[in-house]
């Protein structure tokens, strides 16, 4: 198909047409790790939609306009892209392939699934701006997920995306986004795994972060979070300090839909969210996930009914080279 990859199609190499997170995904699937499974809308669909709208001109107009001095004038600017992207219409050679990846996916089941964004800068080896575009979780139906598939892509104009590119002086056309659809894991515990120690660059060291429910409570940095601090090599716990845990990301089933934050059971928020056989095999989990890429990973993960599942891996950043 040409605007839709599953994730056993995608490989490391493919970041351009699929972005980072999905090009790391169907690495992990193809090699065998438990990945939720999933397809990615890829990059150039969001490109096929503008021409099909004939919208470019009238977005690149706006462009010109930024006064990127004045955040209020580029938040309402950017703002007008966003609309613009999830007013157009989709074509329908999209739409048929889009249906069809959804029915392989749910297999007939009227399961939820997450929207999640992946992106990367072409003719560059930039493949993720962490927290600058839009995930969705908990959508269900054609319409419900399609309407968030717009939405995310429409994402690669937040206010936050066109300064970041700004200021690492990256063309706004370069720019690209492969929104992800992947079955949802409705997480008891999640987390964030550093294969090195993100804070002392300690290579021989292992950092997780974990919360009660989704993940997205720890990497958006609203919640206070455990953390445990492994040896690589033994994986024995070193540090282990547990978080008076106020806050979870969860389910709303009030909406039927979609996420939400709410408080913690004070006797819940003070337990610890993972026990020594579970920090154990993230750490195993992780040390085959570094081999696999050669280089220390930034690890999204997830348990749910006791199984761990890998969301997310990229290279950790902020390491000396």
């Amino acid at each position: 198909m040409e605007f839709i990859k599953y994730f056993n199609e995608l490989g490391k190499e493919d970041f351009e047409l699929a972005g980072g997170k999905a090009a790391n995904l169907g690495e992990l699937t193809k090699a065998g790790f438990k990945v939720p499974p999933g397809f990615c809308i890829t990059s150039n669909t969001l490109f096929h939609i503008i021409d099909s709208n004939k919208i470019k001109g009238k977005i690149y107009d706006i462009v010109s306009t930024f006064n990127y001095d004045d955040y209020a004038d580029v938040e309402a600017k950017s703002e007008q892209i966003r609309d613009l992207i999830y007013e157009a219409e989709v074509p329908e050679e999209v739409i048929s392939e889009f249906r069809k990846a959804l029915a392989d996916l749910m297999g007939g089941d009227d399961d939820f699934v997450a929207v999640r964004s992946s992106v990367a800068v072409k003719d560059t080896a930039i493949s993720s701006f962490p927290g600058m575009m839009d995930t969705y979780h908990y959508l269900k139906g054609e319409d419900e997920i399609l309407e968030h598939i717009r939405k995310c892509c429409a994402s690669l104009w937040t206010g936050r995306a066109v300064f970041t590119r700004h200021h690492k002086g990256i063309d706004h056309q370069l720019g690209l986004i492969s929104p992800i659809v992947q079955k949802m894991v409705f997480s008891e515990i999640a987390g964030i795994l550093f294969t090195a120690n993100p804070i002392t660059k300690s290579r021989t060291e292992m950092v997780i972060e974990s919360n009660w429910g989704l993940g997205e409570s720890v990497v958006s940095g609203k919640s206070m979070n455990d953390f445990f601090c492994l040896d690589k090599k033994t994986l024995e716990v070193k540090d282990r300090k547990i978080a008076p845990k106020t806050i979870i990301c969860t389910f709303d089933e009030e909406k039927g839909s979609g996420r939400k934050m709410c408080e913690v059971e004070p006797e819940k928020g003070k337990s610890s969210t993972l026990d020594d056989e579970q920090l154990r095999e993230l750490g195993e989990g992780g040390r085959k996930i570094e081999d696999h890429f050669g280089y220390p990973q930034d690890i999204e993960w997830a348990y749910q009914n006791g199984d761990l599942y890998f969301l997310q891996s990229r290279n950790i950043r902020t390491l000396n080279q």
